[in-house]
């Protein structure tokens, strides 16, 4: 081995067969220059034949090397002590179970050195159905804003050693989100963020057995204690309150409010549920004001409603309005007026006899990252008998569709009024008119009826188009 390689690969391992081989694989399979890659596997007190593997692979490929160690049950500490016992310019974290494509190492470093970058984070891949938000990686962003950084937290990233040393960051050992605490430290110091999403670059599997070194149960208490070392973090050392705002909602609602999804929640005992709601409600009172609450999405603002005041009999019908929503929604017309969207939507609530007077138009993005939401408006002059549908009518304006990410979005109506949250995915009315696809927007009915909404990237790149067009009438030059 070189004095000091380019780059090291450090794998945290346990009982990683049949999948550890693959990894391996990819990893002597790397096209970056003869000598510049060192892989470092710490063997975690494996019993399934994975300890061996790893000797006779290093047997046979003089740039990997293995360590043992006692089963030391989470991630944090082989990490550590493979960092410690590699020396590099720059270290990528592998998991033992996924696989690198063959260019992976040589393009990131080529952008750590071409742009500066101390993390750069690749595209990642979901393998056998390992499902993960995929909106950050969709982008190439050589400069990435902390808000978008932060919506991964995965330790699969190439990252610059010295900037490790100079601020003395390495991965707490024995607790949760481990990963998740080891990059905020790095994001907050570090000067450049680069995100490339031009190549399938890493491929993250779900492991049918279960046997992540990562995956133990979760317990209340020290699990959000680790999202109280997340937050803080971020308060102590991002200087913009506007950015801490925005990091800490996302990743209250990301780490906290998930918990509560109703096919989760509802399985716990009265004792585990309050158990959950003790020590959110406590994290909310500290880094979580009512105008940053008011901010979140439905059904995550509700949710956190209910947290604030402990109230665990309002937080379940709440979360049974999500699986059985009573708000009954069709489409009656959609038109492009310029660059907006008109939408006029009928709607009846089950079990009401009245209607509120605005409610919300939501659009949700299947993979829970991001979205859009405008107000619909009853309209004064129709009368209505009870239990007869209202007629509601607003505008999705144009620089909401331009701030939405490339994906597939869902429809939902919503009303928050008090403690009661009214919500139900729209229909498309029989007969209606789909309007044509518009400044990258497609609707479309699912096979069920309902209504979908699809933005293209070209939608980007039709406003640059705009953009310049109104430059050169004005006699702007870039």
């Amino acid at each position: 081995m070189p004095t000091k390689p380019t780059v090291s690969v450090v794998v945290p391992v346990y009982n990683a067969l049949p999948y550890l081989t693959e990894l391996l694989d990819s990893l002597a399979a790397q096209d970056i220059e003869a000598g510049s890659l060192h892989v470092v596997a710490v063997d975690d007190g494996s019993t399934d034949g994975s300890a061996d593997a790893l000797d006779d692979y290093c047997r046979r490929h003089d740039h990997f090397s293995v360590i043992h160690q006692t089963n030391s049950r989470r991630p944090g500490r082989p990490r550590n002590v493979g960092l410690r016992a590699s020396e590099s310019t720059y270290v990528f974290f592998a998991d033992a179970d996924d696989r690198l494509a063959p260019q992976c190492l040589r393009r990131l470093v080529t952008c750590a050195e071409e742009q500066g970058s101390d993390v750069v984070i690749p595209k990642m891949v979901p393998l056998a159905g390992r499902g993960f938000p995929t909106a950050v990686y969709e982008k190439t962003l050589l400069d990435a804003d902390l808000v978008t950084a932060f919506r991964t937290l995965f330790p699969q990233k190439l990252y610059r050693r010295s900037l490790l040393t100079a601020h003395d960051i390495w991965f707490p050992e024995g607790i949760r989100l481990d990963d998740g605490n080891f990059n905020a430290q790095v994001y907050v110091h570090a000067k450049r963020i680069s995100i490339l999403s031009d190549y399938d670059y890493y491929f993250l599997r779900a492991r049918k057995d279960g046997r992540h070194l990562s995956r133990t149960e979760r317990d209340p208490v020290s699990y959000t204690a680790s999202v109280v070392k997340l937050l803080e973090i971020v308060r102590e050392h991002v200087k913009d309150p506007v950015m801490v705002d925005q990091v800490v909602l996302d990743l209250y609602r990301r780490k906290c409010l998930h918990e509560y999804d109703p096919r989760r929640f509802s399985l716990y005992d009265a004792a585990i549920q309050d158990a959950w709601i003790a020590v959110h409600k406590s994290l909310v009172e500290r880094f979580i004001s009512e105008d940053l609450e008011r901010r979140l999405e439905s059904p995550f603002r509700e949710r956190s409603y209910f947290i604030r005041r402990g109230d665990r009999a309002g937080l379940l019908e709440s979360s049974r309005h999500e699986t059985a929503p009573v708000v009954t929604a069709t489409v009656t017309r959609a038109a492009w007026a310029g660059g907006d969207l008109e939408v006029a939507v009928t709607t009846s609530v089950r079990g009401r006899l009245g209607l509120p007077r605005q409610l919300i138009c939501q659009l949700l993005r299947r993979d829970g990252d991001g979205g859009s939401a405008f107000p619909i408006t009853r309209q004064a002059e129709e009368t209505r008998d009870a239990g007869q549908p209202a007629r509601y009518e607003g505008v999705l304006p144009h620089r909401s569709i331009q701030a939405l990410f490339a994906g597939t979005y869902d429809v939902h109506v919503v009303s928050v009024s008090g403690q009661e949250r009214l919500s139900g995915r729209a229909c498309w009315g029989e007969g209606v008119a789909v309007p044509r696809e518009r400044a990258g927007l497609r609707i479309h009915a699912t096979r069920n009826g309902q209504v979908s909404v699809k933005k293209t990237v070209e939608a980007d790149l039709d406003l640059r188009a705009v953009l310049g067009r109104v430059a050169g009438t004005l006699g702007w030059r870039h």
